[in-house]
């Protein structure tokens, strides 16, 4: 994004630099740490990313057009991430204490003798195409958008490193003495599930009561249901589900995850309703950047925190693509490409009848908006191993395979082979796969397991591949130090 980047600060003084402007909030805070005579330079820094990304976005070539010779150009904001070496188990359950007040992620990344590290991760991340492939811009005329964009993260991020620094100061000191709990951190052990922060958009007012709620203090939010993704143990449960519905006036029900995915169908096992009325079937109507999703929360697996991850799908669909949905769901990925991009159609294939059925009733709300839209979807219900049989193959430029897991790692590596088997034939030459596979924690970045699986599966087609990218789909892990990780890679 930025070529030179000399010009624009110096690497040997960064530990004591804050590029001013950058975020009101703290603007005097950043006068006082900034060094004398350094302003200028840091709040050209600023301008210098906002005319960089000008140029990009109203960039032409030597005949006016628009300059098509670069690559894609990529927008990266990396979240916050802190790693802690704690003396021992009590004084990490303390930090965990601290840090789960704030941020989403965190736990015991690995100990030995006297050390025991602890991991932070932080939400506010952003990745997005500045231009497509063919080197287009893909925002002309939105920099002061793109700059709020990064800057409403530089301001979310010093607000929760503030209140982090906050609980750290609070705590009591560590008595090397505390008896060890059962579960070794202490009374810590509930799982944060949520990707709405409920510190920030309440106040002062609203973090207390969060902060005194018992159980779980983060919930999945899909359409008007609170979803805790485990029960709160031995809470008030129904005192628990009131606390969230007065959290948040949009929520009418509270349920709670009574184990995990269930079969093929990915289907909840129970959702306890812990507040709120006993709809049967459970069926709500979740907006995702302005797309409506009907969902039966208690027949058909969504995952809001897929969100992003979706709308970057979105970001690298081309005019008159032909993309095929796998393992559909609901189908959000379909519906999110027919109405933001200009795909030719998108054909979504899924085995649960519910699914599909709520992937209709979210078809026709879309329809009523943009018929056009609409139409450009095709959703088909049956098994993808046969069904993918019928489709023209070798047409497609683009499958997204969101997979299910298997129940044991023997299961899982046969339904990884079967999968690529029948998905591979639908891309044509040059065409690019969406794979989500699930990985360990120690496998990323690179997660060479899953890569040679496809590389495996490409050979045996006769074919090859090109691993594009690999990265985690989301930031919560689906088990303990497990994780959907995304990988793109375009065959030939």
């Amino acid at each position: 994004l930025i070529p030179d980047g000399d010009q624009y600060f110096d690497l040997s003084t960064l530990s004591e630099e804050v590029v001013d402007g950058a975020w009101e909030e703290a603007l005097q805070r950043t006068r006082e740490k900034a060094p004398q005579g350094q302003g200028t330079r840091q709040r050209g820094l600023l301008n210098s990313f906002a005319s960089s990304v000008s140029r990009i976005c109203t960039r032409t070539d030597s005949t006016g057009g628009p300059d098509m010779s670069d690559q894609v150009l990529w927008l990266r904001f990396e979240p916050f991430i802190l790693h802690v070496c704690c003396r021992d188990f009590p004084a990490a359950a303390l930090l965990i204490s601290a840090a789960r007040s704030v941020f989403k992620n965190v736990g015991v990344q690995g100990w030995s003798d006297n050390k025991v590290m602890v991991a932070l991760w932080g939400d506010e991340g952003l990745e997005m195409a500045l231009t497509d492939p063919s080197g287009r811009p893909r925002f002309h005329d939105q920099v002061e958008w793109l700059r709020e964009q990064v800057n409403s993260r530089h301001v979310r991020n010093w607000a929760k490193i503030d209140r982090f620094t906050e609980a750290l100061r609070a705590l009591p000191a560590v008595d090397a003495t505390l008896p060890a709990s059962p579960n070794g951190v202490g009374d810590f052990d509930f799982e944060l599930d949520s990707d709405e922060d409920p510190l920030a958009a309440g106040g002062a007012e609203r973090s207390s009561k969060v902060e005194a709620r018992k159980g779980p203090k983060h919930y999945d939010i899909i359409g008007d249901v609170a979803v805790l993704s485990t029960m709160p143990g031995n809470a008030d449960k129904a005192a628990i589900g009131a606390e969230i519905l007065k959290d948040n006036g949009k929520i009418r029900v509270v349920v709670a995850r009574c184990g995990a995915l269930q079969g093929a169908l990915r289907a909840p096992i129970f959702l306890e309703i812990l507040a709120g009325p006993d709809r049967k079937p459970l069926m709500t109507t979740h907006t995702e950047f302005g797309v409506r999703c009907v969902v039966n929360l208690q027949a058909a697996f969504f995952n809001p925190r897929m969100g992003p991850e979706r709308q970057r799908i979105c970001g690298q669909v081309q005019a008159d693509e032909e993309v095929c949905v796998l393992f559909a769901g609901c189908c959000p990925e379909a519906l999110q490409i027919a109405a933001k991009t200009e795909a030719r159609y998108v054909v979504a294939i899924e085995l649960n009848a519910e699914a599909v059925q709520c992937a209709g009733r979210s078809l026709e709300l879309l329809g009523k908006r943009s018929p056009e839209r609409a139409a450009r979807v095709s959703v088909l219900q049956g098994d993808v191993r046969t069904f993918v049989r019928d489709l023209p193959q070798g047409s497609f430029h683009r499958v997204l395979a969101p997979r299910p897991k298997g129940k044991t790692d023997e299961e899982d590596g046969q339904l990884v082979d079967e999968f690529l088997d029948c998905l591979l034939p639908l891309l044509r030459p040059g065409g690019i796969c969406h794979w989500y596979d699930f990985v360990a924690d120690w496998e990323f970045p690179t997660c060479e397991r899953s890569t040679s699986r496809i590389s495996q599966a490409v050979a045996r087609s006769g074919r090859t591949c090109t691993v594009i990218r690999c990265a985690a789909a989301n930031n919560k892990p689906v088990a303990q130090r497990q994780y959907r990780m995304v990988i793109d890679f375009a065959v030939s």
